[in-house]
């Protein structure tokens, strides 16, 4: 019998409670996708390109996108299949879902430059036609939609719950992930319909640099390891479930409470946090307060699998104060929701009101006992984004530079993902790394300072620069942003882009306001320190 494809931890933020007295506390249950209990070879993948073909997408836009599909297509496998819907006032079908065979590749390079830009964006008419052209799933395959986009929706459905209620409906059997494109694209949408579809959502700052993040969407895919992934959470009594963190799918039943995980790759980790009342029972011992199980299937399969566990309380048994552990997991989920409210007031120019919220949380962070500053830990990132975010608020931005700010914010985390889903995807890698081309030797070389002369080497197709730990060219300065800079290899080139966060990036002295290809000598200023692109002679890496 193969071994379990999922770990599943039960853990309180309470160490131990007191007989009889009814208590506040806070469950907290982790989900870990295990590669060992999955088959190396991965899954067939289906995929449907959905593409906005609206009047907003004409020219650079579209073109870059029709190149990324052309080039990513090539590097599937004849085992995978590939189809093309596009969307505007209406949605139609451009290119059947077919084997990748030798005409396939010709008949959808030659259709999808083809694609014209006009009319509105019915995004909910381009998800309906998607899944049309997806067969019933077979026994080992992976289905996966690809909307690709840059406006917000005007046709047909357009509110975030409507469109995330129906990429829900093609649950399980159909992942739905979104790239959006641009300063002006409605990244709370396109971030539902990822989260109900189960995929992921990539913001592109710029069409130029689209290849990447349409590699990265492809490719972790095909590396899942679990999906329709669902936990079930069994209360006993004197237990009641009060509230869950971050708005998960949830569904009631007679067996307990419900609540959908997103599909996870190997390493990947899902954590559901809940607010629980307590009145443990008037005896000493060890409590048998929950019971929770993970129901599943392998990547690709039909077979439903599940695994259980049980949060067992200490009762009276002089164990008290908070777990730390549990602890930071709470306050994560507690400053995810705390942002999510300033956004909402910052989204109706109530800045001071926002910062407000953002500075409450980050006291409760600070005065949370025995928490190391610094250490890099989730719970520190967590923290210096509330910070980031409330300097923002502070500075009272205009309406297109908050809106600029708010993407960047969305891009950032998903960087930080995309860097943890990329190290454990072994197709993700190799997509990229094809996409890239042959990158020369290069490193950025600080050029003044007290860490003049510090060499950071270019060796990946995706560098991101900031304070955070997360960040490959990590720069611990107060004038420098989470993740402020992006650089990627795409064609042979490396590529920088600024990712519109509270401090900018300038390039030999200019503020770098659209992603430019590096050259030997050019020097990207980021906060105060400078940065000297350098390459190395002997050609390109390997």
């Amino acid at each position: 019998m193969a071994p379990p494809a999922l770990d599943l931890a039960l853990g309180l933020d309470l160490r131990g409670v007191s007989p009889g007295t009814p208590v506040r506390a806070h469950l907290v249950a982790s989900l870990r996708a295990l590669g060992e209990g999955v088959e190396r070879a991965r899954p067939p993948l289906s995929v449907v390109f959905v593409v906005d073909v609206s009047g907003s997408m004409a020219g650079p836009p579209l073109e870059q996108v029709a190149g990324s599909i052309d080039r990513l297509v090539g590097l599937l496998e004849p085992t995978d299949r590939v189809g093309i819907a596009a969307f505007s006032d209406g949605a139609s079908e451009v290119v059947a879902l077919a084997l990748l065979d030798a005409e396939a590749r010709r008949r959808i390079s030659t259709r999808v430059h083809r694609l014209k830009a006009e009319g509105g964006t019915n995004m909910e008419e381009g998800l309906l036609r998607g899944k049309a052209m997806m067969p019933p799933r077979g026994k080992h395959e992976r289905q996966l939609l690809v909307m690709l986009g840059d406006g917000a929706p005007n046709r047909g459905k357009v509110t975030p719950e409507d469109l995330s209620a129906l990429a829900r409906s093609f649950r399980p059997d159909v992942v739905v992930s979104t790239l959006g494109y641009g300063a002006h694209h409605h990244e709370d949408v396109l971030a539902q319909i990822a989260d109900a579809g189960a995929g992921r959502y990539h913001f592109i700052a710029d069409p130029s640099v689209c290849s990447i993040e349409l590699a990265q969407a492809i490719g972790v895919q095909g590396d899942a390891v679990a999906e329709a992934v669902e936990l079930s959470l069994a209360p006993a009594e004197g237990v009641e479930i009060r509230r869950f963190y971050g708005n998960p799918e949830v569904r009631f039943g007679a067996g307990g409470v419900r609540v959908g995980v997103p599909d996870l790759l190997d390493g990947g980790r899902a954590v559901v946090v809940a607010e629980l009342s307590l009145t443990p029972p008037r005896e000493a011992g060890m409590w048998e307060a929950l019971g929770a199980t993970a129901s599943y299937r392998r990547a690709g399969e039909v077979e439903a699998l599940s695994l259980a566990a049980v949060l067992k309380v200490p009762v009276g048994m002089a164990v008290t104060g908070p777990e730390p552990v549990a602890r930071a997991e709470v306050l994560i989920a507690q400053a995810d929701e705390a942002r999510a409210e300033a956004r909402r007031q910052a989204d109706r120019g109530q800045f001071e009101g926002a910062a407000a919220v953002l500075r409450q949380m980050i006291r409760v962070i600070e005065e949370e006992p025995g928490r190391a500053r610094g250490d890099g830990s989730a719970l520190d990132e967590a923290l210096e984004q509330l910070v980031d975010e409330a300097v923002a608020m502070e500075r009272k931005p205009s309406q297109e530079a908050y809106q600029v700010f708010r993407k960047a914010q969305v891009q950032s985390r998903s960087l930080v993902d995309a860097s943890e889903m990329h190290a454990s995807s072994p197709m993700s890698v190799r997509m990229v790394e094809s996409v890239a081309g042959a990158l020369p030797r290069a490193s950025l070389v600080v050029v003044a300072g007290d860490d003049a002369g510090r060499r950071y080497a270019l060796d990946q197709p995706r560098i991101t620069i900031g304070r955070t730990k997360a960040a490959q060219v990590r720069i611990v300065d107060a004038n420098v942003s989470r993740m402020q800079t992006l650089i990627v290899g795409q064609e042979g080139k490396f590529i920088a882009s600024d990712l519109g966060s509270t401090n900018t990036t300038c390039l030999n002295g200019e503020r770098l306001t659209r992603p430019a290809p590096l050259g030997p000598g050019d020097v990207l200023r980021v906060g105060d320190v400078e940065l000297r692109y350098e390459e190395e002679g002997g050609g390109a890496r390997t």
